[in-house]
């Protein structure tokens, strides 16, 4: 067994920290045990989640020495180094060994990361990187980073949310300052005025959101304009089809009982003179549905697309078109 592992399982019998339990202590050496017999048998993040868990039931700041060396084998640096900066600045009673170690940890691993020095001049703003809180302004300590492209986002409550990309190099300290708007003076809610309402009120007629966008788009907005344009399409299809079955019923008798350079069908019979009427009235009567159809896109189109404006009035009075003065 490495010395490492060792002082692992010797920990909690240093523990001193936490307020005295006996037995949340028991049961997180029980974990803490488990922890390190599998970190030596090399299940790095099951010994991990042990020990994370038995800071939870024993919150001994030893513990950290255990989260950051899992972390380091893991090649987790960001964590890592959170974990050996947090063991240093709280197990103070730990050995010399320990410290010594953890010092060593951090000299190597501090290199490989990089740290956000965030500025918000907005107290209690929330300050989340990459979507993760990690604290409200002013932050106390800077933020560890790995080395790329991360999201800084700070928000408050009364204000609108910033967000601020940065690129953060490793070995270096990237300072970023953010702060959330100001609210719209329109869109702030303040409190209701008790002063009694002027003698004269000035309503300006304003133009109410167009229908597209208040119902979804251009195509909801326009609803009975593309119900016409489609019955146009339809109707020119069926017309052209009943058209090119009438002239192929032409050409047909024409062929068969049809006399003469004029045409004279005094060879047809009335049945199959009778057909070629039938089809060409079906044409005709979709070729007019089709011009109808067309005439009411037409006039669709321009009464969908120009909304009314309604200006309400002084009084509880509404419907006149407008400004007015009362």
């Amino acid at each position: 067994m490495s010395a490492v592992s060792l002082v692992l399982l010797a920990l909690l019998a240093q523990a001193g920290a936490p307020a005295s339990n006996p037995d949340a202590k028991a049961r997180a050496q029980v974990i803490l045990k488990e922890g390190t017999q599998l970190y030596q048998q090399g299940a790095f993040a099951e010994a991990l989640e042990k020990f994370e868990r038995a800071y939870s039931v024993f919150p001994s700041p030893k513990l950290f020495f255990n989260i950051g060396q899992a972390n380091r084998v893991l090649a987790r640096p960001v964590e890592a180094v959170m974990a050996f900066e947090k063991f240093l600045a709280q197990a103070t009673d730990a050995s010399p060994e320990l410290l010594a170690e953890a010092k060593r940890s951090l000299e190597e691993l501090s290199p490989k990361i990089g740290k956000l020095l965030i500025d918000c001049g907005v107290v209690d703003a929330e300050i989340s990187v990459d979507g993760k809180v990690v604290g409200k302004a002013p932050l106390a300590d800077m933020v560890h980073v790995s080395p790329g492209q991360h999201q800084v986002t700070a928000t408050h409550a009364t204000m609108i949310p910033a967000v601020q990309s940065v690129e953060v190099a490793a070995g270096t300290v990237q300072p970023i300052a953010i702060r959330p708007g100001k609210l719209a003076e329109a869109g702030a809610v303040g409190p209701v005025s008790s002063s009694p309402p002027p003698s004269t009120v000035d309503v300006q007629a304003v133009s109410p959101p167009s229908l597209s966008l208040a119902t979804g788009g251009w195509w909801l907005g326009r609803k009975w304009t593309w119900v016409a344009a489609g019955s146009t399409v339809v109707f020119v299809g069926v017309a052209a089809i009943a058209g090119s079955m009438m002239q192929s019923k032409f050409d047909d008798l024409r062929n068969s009982c049809g006399k003469g350079a004029g045409v004279n069908w005094t060879g047809c019979s009335s049945d199959q003179i009778s057909s070629l009427d039938t089809r060409k009235n079906i044409a005709n009567v979709f070729w007019g549905l089709s011009a109808a159809a067309a005439v009411t896109t037409g006039v669709l189109f321009f009464v969908e697309g120009h909304g009314v404006t309604v200006a309400p009035m002084a009084g509880g009075m509404t419907g006149l078109l407008g400004s007015a003065r009362y």
